[in-house]
């Protein structure tokens, strides 16, 4: 039987959790709400747009005082909108979800979660699970504005994509790969870095960190005693490839029907993202949010004509999934993507396949206008 002190831990914790994602949801509606105008976030204070009377402390603490003014402004008795609520509300359930499922049951598999399962479980949490668990806290933070930018206005700003990805190239030089795991012992990880990682003597055998894995492998002896560099090259390998893939699709499917694919605000978007997973779950994150848009946006524009995507909520939906389910699904496509041949085959074909959807597009939709494109600007 769960001793009941386990259980008032753990609520203890996720309660705190939940109270502090609040928080930062309530941080979160102002950068939502100012960044698409390129207003600062710092000042001034939160303000009724209304009467423009400043909000005082007591009536800005996240649900609680929404609640208690029925949703209204103290002053004026404005209404509003119900989002603000929904936003810290969902942040809060966010975190709390995520270190409940990372930290406390370690639904990722790490082996450093594992070593300290015991002292996790009373409430004594090393410095580095709280690292790993506010690194991945910031960046939902970071998907959550992007995302509800590009859900009201089609528009992802740089304000937002930018610091993201400099977080992102910062992160990869502290918590480089395999923090805070250990490589296997020398005899072991000698044999497997000599073997080609898309062997099936590798499947399952490279270590996953902070950031699941290194930029390619068998790694270069140039990175053996340079853990900084690798992460540093593993960040940037992962923006640059997130931009490219974004920016290559926009290119291929305006060849043929002549409309913009995908905005420059989610090229950035999967800039930030690729500079906080590597290049490997971006590749995978793209197809499965492109899937996840598809579905949600297609009775839209069927039903009602609306050819209004925003593709940066489903982007976002897709990295989350993608970097949650890591710990199996790396092991079920590595051969791939540390084969040359094979990147480069799947590579063609999928520009061919883009390039062939485009012209498909153009006669499926030849009326469509230049404003309703699919994602942010």
């Amino acid at each position: 039987m769960v001793s009941i002190h386990l259980i008032l831990a753990e609520g203890i914790l996720v309660a705190t959790i939940f109270v502090l994602g609040c928080c930062i949801g309530s941080w979160l509606n102002v950068c939502i709400y100012r960044l698409p105008k390129e207003k600062s976030v710092i000042w001034p204070s939160s303000t009724c747009m209304s009467c423009l009377q400043p909000i005082r402390l007591r009536d800005n603490i996240p649900i609680l005082s929404y609640l208690l003014l029925r949703g209204r402004c103290r002053h004026c008795q404005t209404h509003y909108s119900l989002r603000y609520l929904l936003i810290e509300l969902v942040t809060g359930l966010i975190f709390a979800i995520l270190f409940r499922w990372e930290i406390i049951h370690n639904g990722m598999h790490w082996s450093y979660i594992e070593k300290n399962s015991n002292s996790i479980l009373y409430g004594v949490i090393p410095l580095w699970v709280w690292l790993h668990f506010f690194y991945h806290a910031l960046f939902l933070s970071l998907l959550i504005t992007a995302s509800m930018c590009d859900w009201d206005g089609c528009v992802i700003p740089l304000s937002i994509t930018v610091p993201g990805t400099i977080c992102g190239l910062i992160g990869s030089m502290l918590f480089p790969w395999p923090w805070p795991n250990e490589l296997p012992g020398p005899l072991e990880w000698q044999k497997i870095n000599n073997t080609p990682w898309y062997d099936i003597e590798t499947l399952g055998k490279i270590p996953q960190g902070l950031y699941p894995w290194p930029f390619w492998g068998p790694l270069p002896t140039v990175f053996d005693n340079n853990p900084i560099l690798l992460g540093l090259t593993t960040s940037v390998t992962g923006a640059l490839v997130g931009m490219m893939i974004s920016r290559c699709l926009r290119f291929l499917v305006g060849i043929g029907w002549k409309q913009e694919a995908m905005g420059l605000g989610d090229a950035d978007l999967m800039m930030m993202a690729g500079a906080f997973l590597g290049w490997q779950p971006i590749v995978i994150a793209f197809f499965v949010g492109a899937m996840i848009t598809l579905v949600l946006m297609t009775p839209s524009v069927l039903l009602s004509g609306n050819n209004r995507f925003p593709f940066g909520p489903g982007l976002s939906l897709g990295f989350v999934l993608v970097a949650l389910n890591w710990h199996w699904l790396g092991n079920e496509l590595q051969m791939f993507f540390f084969d040359p041949l094979v990147l480069v085959f799947v590579t063609g074909f999928m520009g061919i396949g883009f390039l062939s959807l485009s012209y498909l597009l153009r006669f499926i939709r030849p009326g469509l206008s230049v404003p309703d494109q699919l994602g942010g600007k």
